[in-house]
């Protein structure tokens, strides 16, 4: 089969294909689209918009050549991260409202330009998602993919659309690792941080992982891979470069534009320079012009002074809480922390020293695997086009909004818990009442349920801002699994009552079920008249 996977990364961007002669994973380098060696396996996830309303842009290492990568409202980075975080944050750029899903459209087109230039038309594109994204993301991931990689040639057919979690494909991507093992992946990169327990299928012949594609739990076969627990935060190496550069500049009282020069694109690559050598090096430095002052900056910083700030900033302490929040999960499954044996580092943030010790001293008793952690997350979705599936499990949770006339506010009934296998063996019913007199419907709104333990790190943005706070207390948020132009959230399904309802009586039984394809299966019964008004109606997609 002729199959591509794209790892699409806040930072960098990869792209692999079968080679069928090696019979092994290829990633794919583009002129002036990729880094320059030795990190030419990796497209910089940058988008230029030079006309928005005719969809001219330009993406990846053509940008940085040209020199448009600096701070202004026509380039975009973090790209993904914003998609994850499920930004509102949209400028007008030509009349065009450019929206984080535009961003990301536009720079899936260009690739699929850069593969076509090459006569590369893929059967079955494979595309990564990483482990804490929001439905919305998810769902434009499916959504504008079949629109991208769909054929203008007769002659060829709409690719096949899959997507795969990043944390399992990275542990499909080592193949060194031991049939049946229990292998934990901590994927550190430019904007999220994402750790995946999974055990590995009992087969040792990779080419049949997967042959039972659809099979559920009860009939899970030697073949097929099984995600234990999974957790996710939005932080990665982009915050390290830009923690660098507030910390120069604070500690320089002779800078005259100090503001100017947080936000200038040239510090902050010298920054990320310095980071990715003391990686190497116990010392760095790097020399900066200074327009304003005329004069030349030599920068200079120790591995045990970027240690140092990364303990102020926090750093240490999320992978802490990461890494704690797996582990208590896992063990809900009855996996303790000395049962992991193998634990794979996947993304740049596992480069710096300090973050491997930190990993290799908490589990003693298994041994870290490093030695792939650009390339493994698009290698081992390769794999699924040569027949890999992943026995996985729910990893939100979903609830339906009411309104309590009590309190007079909203509250959320939990439907599906987080680890929720699918498909269900029984339904959840509710029976639910009208909330005012003489109602004519009751809308069913669905959203994802999301609790976040004390002291988690939450990402949020202020305008173009990115800023960073640790919750005081369990938080607990509803996010819609759609929602109109205002954050309101659009009703899955509406019951139209006939007679009017009133809220003195039980009126409606709702059965809510998932099928093998993770929809959300929909039936109402209306008490009172005695008659199904939805049977098993498709509400939702969820995952």
């Amino acid at each position: 089969m002729n199959a591509i996977a794209i790892d699409f990364g806040s930072s960098n961007t990869v792209i692999a294909r079968w080679n069928i002669a090696t019979n092994q994973p290829e990633t794919l380098n583009f002129e002036n689209l990729n880094r320059p060696a030795p990190l030419n396996a990796l497209v910089p996830s940058l988008l230029y918009v030079q006309n928005a309303q005719e969809e001219i842009v330009e993406i990846g290492q053509y940008v940085i050549d040209r020199g448009k990568d600096r701070p202004q409202p026509r380039l975009f980075n973090q790209i993904k991260r914003r998609l994850v975080a499920n930004v509102g944050y949209s400028p007008r750029l030509d009349d065009v409202k450019v929206t984080p899903e535009w961003v990301g459209n536009q720079f899936l087109r260009q690739l699929l330009n850069k593969l076509r230039s090459q006569q590369i038309f893929p059967s079955e594109v494979i595309l990564t998602a990483p482990v804490q994204a929001y439905e919305k993301y998810l769902r434009w991931l499916e959504e504008c993919s079949v629109e991208i990689f769909a054929s203008n040639l007769p002659t060829l057919e709409v690719p096949r659309i899959r997507i795969i979690d990043e944390p399992t494909a990275a542990a499909l991507g080592y193949e060194a690792i031991a049939p049946s093992a229990l292998v934990l992946v901590i994927d550190f990169g430019g904007g999220t941080l994402d750790l995946s327990l999974v055990r590995l299928p009992k087969s040792d012949n990779v080419v049949k992982w997967g042959d039972q594609i659809g099979v559920n739990r009860s009939q899970w076969t030697e073949h097929k891979a099984e995600a234990i627990a999974k957790t996710g935060y939005t932080l990665g190496g982009e915050d390290i470069d830009q923690w660098l550069v507030q910390d120069y500049l604070d500690s320089r009282e002779d800078i005259v534009d100090s503001d100017g020069l947080r936000s200038s694109s040239i510090l902050k690559l010298l920054m990320e320079r310095i980071k990715i050598q003391l990686s190497e090096t116990e010392t760095a430095s790097e020399i900066f012009f200074d327009i304003n002052s005329q004069s030349a900056l030599e920068i200079s910083y120790t591995r045990q002074q970027l240690e140092q700030l990364l303990d102020r900033k926090g750093f240490y302490r999320i992978l802490q809480l990461a890494i704690n929040e797996l582990i208590n999960r896992a063990f809900n499954k009855g996996v303790l922390k000395g049962d992991i044996k193998h634990i794979l580092l996947v993304g740049g943030c596992t480069l710096i020293p300090s973050v491997r010790t930190f990993v290799e001293s908490y589990f003693t008793m298994g041994k870290v695997y490093s030695h792939k952690p650009f390339e493994a997350i698009a290698h081992g979705a390769l794999l699924l086009s040569q027949g890999v599936s992943v026995q996985d499990y729910l990893f939100h949770s979903y609830a339906i909004r009411h309104w309590d006339r009590t309190t007079e506010q909203w509250k959320y009934q939990p439907l599906f818990r987080r680890g929720q296998v699918y498909p269900t063996r029984r339904p959840i019913e509710l029976v639910l009442r009208a909330t005012h007199p003489d109602q004519s419907e009751i809308a069913l709104t669905i959203g994802e349920l999301e609790s976040r333990p004390k002291g988690a790190a939450e990402i949020s943005f202020d305008g173009d801002r990115i800023v960073m706070q640790f919750n005081q207390k369990e938080k607990e948020n509803f996010q819609p699994l759609q929602a109109d132009v205002n954050g309101e959230g659009i009703p899955q399904a509406i019951a139209m009552l006939d007679p009017l309802g009133q809220p003195d009586c039980d009126r409606l039984k709702v059965l809510f079920s998932i099928s093998e394809n993770r929809e959300l299966l929909v039936t109402v019964i209306d008490l009172l008249m005695q008659r199904q008004l939805l049977t098993d109606y498709p509400a939702a997609k969820l995952h």
